[in-house]
């Protein structure tokens, strides 16, 4: 037979435990004091609008002092104060919260009460031998009460010393905490998590909290410089935001704040933990971006909320399912004002797009529902840089309207990187009705991939527009000779090139352009394994296998052809096909000092040698140019030998006259 027994608490065992565990960090005592100050004049302010209760119309504030002669620190303040049942009631009781009291009787009144469970107030003791509390009720004809505490289940109660209406608690600071006795100190404290708070907080006669929450205000009250100043002031030394989202929500939670995107170099390490959390107005952690989705969680800003109580922990948070709808509705609001932004101003906001479209498609990979919200907002400049598009626009102007409800097609996106892609590979695509945009790795390789998969019902897939050479850029093979072996001008062209570029796969074909001599062809799928894996530090250099596709429209390669009437030597076919080689492997490979220098100077050699009409020309004006030389040479030397002659001749001739005219 089961009976139902009640646990004992021996009263005088819980002191030492709230000594030590009640908070992990001991400044907290003066944030739950003063939040209990607060909270004192709050149900003053709603009991004064509630019940007609006449009260002067004084300043309403909480004023901090202390000495460090008598090692302590009071906390004052002007609210209804308490009578003595009033004090034996929440005084005596631990855990019985009187704010929690006020709220049921006051429900709808109660969004400023900060506390609620009624153990702040017992945090003093964390750093006091002793605490004294000095009360008098703003109610008629009542008398002041004191309470004094030394620690253990018992308390005194007398009369008090407060000539007007409101409490003050003093502390006698124990030896071990006296760095607390000190103006810098209860300053850095209170600034740090009560200068939002609603009343006048002074400090020796300095207000604390000067400056009101900015989120309190109303959105269109505020101007775009007043939230520069806000953030500027909060996180000194940072670049100001890209943008920022005013949030104010009261279901199914109470939620009030500003979030800003920081503006960050893409090379720069992201830095988390940036989030404030707020209470009521009442700071409880600067290193809260637990709350936010795991994709944005380097967002800066204030958030304030009621639902979320002070005494909370990183862990606590990341259980709370609250948190977890908290997390959700930031997401939706950040995607909601992305897109927001494209609408009002879009010149302005593709500046901003060029600095943050990393971070926003690495969100839009981590979290679905964000990418579903934001993707009209994640764009891609066309390669004629006329415009920017998004992908689902791209598609739509590329294969109709209704291209999502065609499962057969496989619908292409293609795409250049810059910096790589070159502009005569670009115009390849100029006559087709195809848009190309530009992409930048290695984050829109991830995304690329994101895409694929996130439309494989539609079978999109994006293809660079190096990875392979549609059908719509070949032109039609013009009708060739054959010679005796059976072998057109394309087999003789690539029998040659193969035998230059031993070690790499030809093909070629006449493109419908004529610039561009050689194009590299990199495997879509090895590409961006490739860019990934730089990303993630592989630097070796390593050049992926890929193929080497000849434009045989170009007049460069047409004369390697041996039948042409123009055609190349042995020594200038791979003079020129080596060079070509070389340079459409620069976007894809870094050149060594060596290999770069070489470049150059087989280039001169090659221009040198391209400048006759054909070899054999070449050949005869260089003979031709070399006789002339000589030629030139002999006379000038037989020239300089009559000229050393007759100087001969004059000199044995004066030689010979100043004989005679000595004789």
């Amino acid at each position: 037979m089961s009976r139902t027994e009640k646990i004992e608490i021996h009263s005088k065992n819980i002191f030492p435990i709230i000594k030590k565990w009640l908070y992990s960090e001991r400044e907290i005592f003066l944030r739950e004091l003063v939040s209990n100050s607060i909270d004192a004049i709050t149900k003053l302010n709603i009991l004064k609008n509630k019940e007609n209760i006449e009260i002067k119309d004084d300043e309403y504030k909480v004023k901090i002092t202390f000495s460090k002669e008598n090692n302590t620190i009071s906390v004052a303040d002007n609210g209804l104060g308490m009578t003595e049942e009033e004090i034996k009631k929440y005084l005596g009781q631990i855990a019985f919260s009187g704010a929690e009291e006020f709220v049921q009787k006051f429900k709808g009144d109660d969004d400023d009460i900060i506390g609620h469970f009624g153990l702040g107030f017992y945090s003093s003791f964390m750093v006091s031998s002793k605490v004294s509390v000095d009360t008098l009720s703003y109610k008629k004809d009542a008398k002041p009460v004191k309470w004094v505490c030394e620690g253990e289940p018992e308390f005194t109660l007398a009369q008090g010393e407060r000539k007007k209406r409101g409490t003050t608690v003093t502390l006698h600071i124990t030896d071990e905490e006296k760095e607390f006795v000190d103006k810098w100190k209860l300053r850095d404290i209170l600034r740090t998590y009560c200068r939002f708070l609603p009343y006048a907080i002074y400090l020796e006669n300095e207000q604390i909290n000067p400056d009101p929450p900015l989120w309190k205000k109303t959105a269109s009250e505020i101007e775009d410089q007043e939230y520069l100043d806000f953030y500027k002031k909060f996180y000194p030394g940072e670049s100001e935001p890209h943008f920022w989202v005013h949030i104010n929500a009261d279901y199914p939670f109470k939620l009030e704040g500003i979030l800003y995107f920081p503006k960050m170099s893409q090379h720069e390490e992201i830095k988390a933990d940036k989030l404030q959390l707020y209470c009521n107005r009442v700071f409880v952690s600067g290193e809260m971006n637990v709350l936010l989705p795991d994709a944005i969680s380097y967002l800066r800003g204030f958030l304030d909320s009621p639902d979320i109580p002070l005494n909370v922990s990183r862990s606590f948070l990341q259980q709370d399912p609250k948190v977890r709808k908290i997390s959700s509705f930031i997401t939706r609001k950040i995607a909601d004002r992305l897109v927001q932004l494209v609408d009002e101003d879009r010149e302005k906001y593709i500046k901003m797009w060029k600095n943050i479209n990393p971070y926003i498609k690495l969100a839009a990979i981590r979290d679905p529902k964000f990418n579903k919200k934001v993707k009209d907002a994640i764009l891609f400049q066309k390669s004629d840089k006329t415009d920017w598009i998004s992908i689902d626009s791209l598609l739509e102007k590329d294969y109709g309207e209704n291209w999502t409800e065609d499962k057969d097609t496989e619908h292409r996106v293609y795409y250049g990187v810059y910096g790589e892609t070159l502009q005569s590979l670009i115009n390849l695509y100029k006559d087709s009705s195809k848009t190309i945009i530009m992409g930048e790795p290695p984050i829109d390789s991830h995304f690329f991939n994101f895409c694929e998969s996130n439309y494989s019902e539609q079978k999109v897939k994006f293809k660079r527009i190096d990875s392979e050479l549609g059908n719509e850029l070949i032109a039609e093979n013009p009708q060739e000779l054959v010679d005796s072996q059976g072998n057109t001008s394309k087999d003789r062209i690539l029998t040659r090139v193969k035998s230059i570029l031993q070690d790499v796969e030809i093909e070629g074909e006449w493109l419908k352009n004529h610039e561009i001599p050689m194009v590299l062809i990199f495997p879509e799928f090895e590409r961006r394994f490739r860019e990934m894996t730089a990303a993630m530090g592989n630097t070796d250099n390593q050049l992926f296998k890929h193929k080497c596709f000849i434009n045989l429209n170009h007049d460069l390669i047409a004369r390697l052809d041996p039948a042409h009437k123009n055609s190349l030597s042995k020594e200038m076919a791979e003079d020129a096909v080596n060079h070509i080689y070389t340079l459409a492997l620069l976007p894809h490979k870094t050149l060594k000092d060596e290999s770069l220098d070489n470049l150059f100077v087989n280039a001169g050699r090659l221009f040198a040698k391209l400048g006759g009409t054909n070899n054999s020309t070449l050949d005869k004006q260089q003979k031709t140019t070399t006789d002339k030389k000589n030629k030139k040479q002999n006379k000038t030397a037989t020239n300089e030998k009559k000229a050393k002659k007759t100087t001969d001749k004059k000199k044995q001739k004066t030689k010979a006259e100043n004989s005679k005219k000595k004789t």
